[in-house]
């Protein structure tokens, strides 16, 4: 098939810009170990197992000496065989052992099930036993497997909301104290907040397996990725080694990169979909094997639907009808439809497939042709896997990869040595999100009482507990902390979601749920009038009601989509590190993010025309503290972008709240947070960007930044890592941006048709030399600064008798402190001090240089204070005021929210 793939794209050659070959690699094979038990000798014979790949061999060898072992290597390389056989090793010399295969989807969990069973079909039910225990489990199958299977297969949120609260009922206490091995598949799915949640819910599971006196090992499987040591140890919490030799073999593949056509009268390049609609019929025409991913279900729809069409309608050289050897598979659809087209994928019934990467990870679909992909996959992970997908029955494979209007999927397309060779991203989570912790804290204590031993496990348990026992949650007993709650806070934990706040979305018509978000998400996408799209589906978005946490959405056909109009702030909380080198001032600490959802415009879908803006009659505000990495736009760049009279984020009485104007800041911070995601791994939910005003306390004066933060409460690694990585990051955006095609300026490299993309190269350059302005006169003219506030300074005399105005002027303006400072019951002052007298349940957390620093720091920019002064609260403890606020202040939004 490899020539029919060769004939299509000949027929496209001119939309082809790249093309990469890589060799095939022979297979390095291994005798069986001479420790292997002689009835698995004896299966691998009648299963046709003559020899092990090298790296199977070694996975063996390393899990029966009883390590925790992750293995990173290719797709199809057998890396389900690498842990079957070393657990039924274990199984079959004690059939007392319990084994946990634990698979980041349902999907995935079922096509592994099939491969299971044969291991029990040959070692017969009494020796061997396997079940599927998820929420599709019947009762009474639930009940075998907890009593009779010695390896059960589920998922993360199964263990968190399942196994673990009934850990000492309904059999449960025979698992974990027997429980000898955890199996983790597809490790690299574990990132973000899933990944941060479910490490927590191990931290629960090697508690209550110490608990029972057992003590598990692990072994799991990734992708490539830059760190699957780091990111095993951080999810399992234990030592591994990993193996990343790859002893199987790999057909020869080749790489074409496809640049869809530009039209001359729309003025705009195809989209993907439209290009994607012409490569499949024409794949299936010619008998070629074939999956396409596409990067959401609503694209997985219309190219399927559009393609099916082609295929129908044709009259077709073969002359029959050929659309039903196409289908879609994506989330949404019910377990008997995924399995049913797995299997006529799988046994040729289906010629092509296209999907989500919900086919991405390793669910078996036998041997394909070609592989397409509707747009870069957004990391080198995701592109390898997706490769993987071809060429699994020896034969040479084909890839082509469409080329989206990103910054990312453009680069891709000019430097494919880039994709091809350079290192793996690193897969971020972390651990010890407050947030996070504080939902499994909750949980642990339900589970069994906590004791200061658990501080070993939660690293935060000392201020959570404090809390948790103020709001009545916990009860101290013999110096253990017990659960108190009258209901399971394991499920209230939502393992995709920071937090358990959810809005559910229900269908007005059909008056039943079509799906659940968190309330972030909510407020950005089902406000009044937005269209919301589901399993290709469109729904217009009738009413938000915060009071029942409920969006009312209708079906509706509409030529547009929706986006909203998001102006807000951005205030620092806390500064935690700063580096200055050269002209690149980076900071990197804690933030608070004020989103003000005031309207939204309307996106005719395919030509991305503006149709129009519409403000909503009640204004949304979001509000969530996390942290950021935040850059200082050097002066003269700032001088150079308010002259172009294109920089509204850098003037007094810029627009709030009406129809965005495009800003040259935005320019800045498009491709740098472009840039930045192709370095941590991160999608546009994980990083998000922005500019930020703060004030130099040393000058007193006004400076701007870039502000890249993470899209989650409490930071979960990401803009720390951009931290790490900012002079990296800054070379590789003047990258994006030069090599773009453009020649002015577009949306791929600077956001914006309107901004001039040589105005953001040499703003860039600035971040490293000072360059004369490409602007007449800005550099002989002295720059009239903003001033920190429209408002002038209080006289310092004035503190005490104008308290009342101070405290509201904090909180206008969104001031750190604001809430605490209203819990003031008295004031003294002097020339050169001030004292702050506060309840003595709040002065526990009071007395802390930090919060003290930063009190006087926002008193400095509103008031006219000696260059050195005092300000005193009483002492009565010296508790991490920094998380205890944090806590304090996330509890006290959820209930605000």
């Amino acid at each position: 098939m490899s020539n029919a793939v060769s004939r299509i794209l000949l027929k496209h050659n001119e939309r082809i810009i790249a093309a990469r070959s890589l060799k095939a690699r022979p297979a390095i094979f291994v005798d069986p170990p001479t420790s292997l038990h002689p009835e698995l000798r004896n299966w691998m014979t009648q299963n046709g197992y003559e020899k092990l790949y090298s790296h199977q061999g070694e996975m063996f060898e390393k899990a029966y000496a009883g390590k925790s072992v992750v293995i990173t290597t290719g797709t199809a390389s057998g890396k389900s065989l690498s842990f079957y056989l070393p657990v039924v090793q274990r199984i079959l010399e004690n059939p007392s052992r319990r084994a946990i295969f634990i698979y980041p989807t349902k999907a995935l969990t079922k096509d592994q099930y099939r491969n299971i069973k044969e291991f029990v079909a040959f070692f017969g039910e009494n020796r061997i036993q396997a079940g599927v225990y998820d929420g599709d489990t019947p009762p009474n199958e639930r009940s075998r497997i907890r009593e009779q299977a010695n390896i059960i297969l589920t998922n993360p949120d199964m263990i968190n909301a399942g196994f673990l609260p009934n850990h000492n009922k309904y059999g449960f206490p025979h698992i974990f104290a027997n429980l000898d091995t955890i199996v983790i598949d597809e490790l690299h799915a574990y990132r973000g907040a899933f990944g941060s949640h479910v490490s927590n819910v191990f931290r629960r599971l090697l508690r209550i397996c110490d608990y029972h006196g057992n003590q598990p090992r692990f072994l799991c499987s990734s992708a490539t990725i830059a760190n699957p040591q780091e990111l095993a140890e951080n999810i399992c919490h234990t030592p591994f080694e990993l193996i990343d030799q790859d002893g199987s073999p790999s057909p020869a593949k080749h790489i074409h990169f496809f640049q869809p056509e530009y039209l001359e009268k729309a003025q705009r390049k195809k989209a993907v979909t439209e290009e994607l609609k012409v490569i499949l019929p024409q794949l299936v025409l010619s008998g070629v094997r074939s999956i396409t991913f596409c990067q959401s279900r609503r694209e997985t729809e219309i190219v399927t639907k559009e393609s099916r069409d082609i295929l129908a309608s044709d009259p077709m050289e073969y002359g029959i009808n050929m659309s039903n050897k196409l289908s879609a598979y994506r989330g949404g659809y019910t377990p008997v439809e995924r399995t049913k087209i797995e299997t006529d994928l799988f046994e040729g019934a289906l010629l092509g497939v296209v999907s989500t990467n919900a086919l991405e990870l390793g669910i078996d679909i036998g041997s394909l042709d070609a592989v397409v992909m509707g747009g870069f996959p957004g990391t080198r992970a995701s592109f390898w896997q997706q490769l993987g997908r071809a060429g699994r029955n020896g034969s040479e494979a084909h890839a082509i990869v469409m080329l989206k209007e990103k910054p990312l999927d453009q680069y891709v397309g000019k430097h494919p040595d880039w994709l091809l060779h350079a290192d793996s991203e690193n897969a971020i989570i972390d651990r010890d999100n407050l947030y996070i912790q504080l939902a499994h804290i909750r949980a642990a204590s339900a589970e069994l009482p906590l004791t200061i031993d658990d501080v070993a496990s939660f690293l935060d348990l000392g201020e959570i507990i404090p809390l948790l026992q103020r709001e009545g949650e916990l009860v101290e007993q013999n110096n253990t902390y017990q659960w108190s709650g009258d209901i399971s806070p394991a499920h209230e934990i939502s393992l995709r979601n920071i937090t358990g706040d959810t809005i559910k979305i229900v269908d007005v018509e059909k008056e039943e749920t079509v799906t659940v978000v968190d309330l972030i998400q909510a407020k950005k996408e089902f406000y009044p009038g937005a269209i919301y799209l589901h399993d290709s589906v469109q729904y217009k978005s009738i009413r938000l009601d915060l009071e029942t946490k409920t969006a009312f959405i209708k079906k509706v056909h509409s030529n547009y989509y929706t986006e909203p109009h998001k102006p807000g702030n951005i205030a620092i909380l806390m500064e935690h590190e700063q580096i200055k080198e050269q002209r690149l001032n980076r900071y990197f600490g804690d933030v608070r993010v004020t989103v003000l959802i005031t309207g939204f415009k309307m996106v005719e879908f395919n030509t991305h025309q503006n149709l129009g803006f519409t403000d909503l009659s009640e204004i949304l505000k979001t509000k969530m503290e996390t942290e950021a990495c935040w850059i200082e736009i050097p002066e003269n760049v700032v001088r150079t972008f308010v002259a172009t009279g294109k920089a509204p984020s850098l003037e007094q009485g810029a627009p709030d709240g009406k129809a965005p104007r495009f800003d040259y800041t935005e320019g800045l911070v498009h491709c740098i947070k472009a840039a930045a995601s192709m370095r941590v791994m991160a999608t546009d939910s994980d990083l998000e960007g922005s500019t930020l005003s703060f004030v130099d306390m040393k000058t007193k004066r006004t400076r701007y930044a870039v502000v890249l933060y993470d899209g989650y409460p409490g930071g979960l690694g990401f803009s720390e890592k951009v931290f790490d990585y900012i002079d990296q990051i800054i070379q590789n955006a003047g990258v994006l941006v030069k090599s773009c095609s453009c020649k002015k300026g577009c949306p791929v490299c600077v956001g914006d048709h309107r901004i001039d993309k040589n105005l953001i190269l040499w703003a860039l350059r600035n971040f490293y030399k000072e360059l004369k302005s490409p602007l007449a006169g800005v550099d002989e003219k002295h720059l009239n600064r903003p001033q920190e506030s429209a408002l002038p300074k209080m006289k310092w005399e004035e503190l005490k008798s104008n308290w009342d105005v101070l405290l509201d002027r904090f909180n206008k303006e969104d001031r750190f402190g604001a809430k605490f400072l209203k819990e003031v019951t008295r004031l003294e002052q002097s020339a050169e001090t001030v004292v702050l007298f506060l309840p003595p349940g709040i002065l526990k957390i009071a007395n802390n240089e930090t919060v003290i620093k930063g009190l006087k720091k926002e008193l400095s920019v509103v008031v006219e204070a000696p260059v050195s002064y005092t300000l005193s609260l009483r002492a009565a403890s010296e508790t991490d005021l920094r998380k205890e606020l944090k806590i304090r202040r996330m509890m006290g939004g959820q209930k605000e929210a």
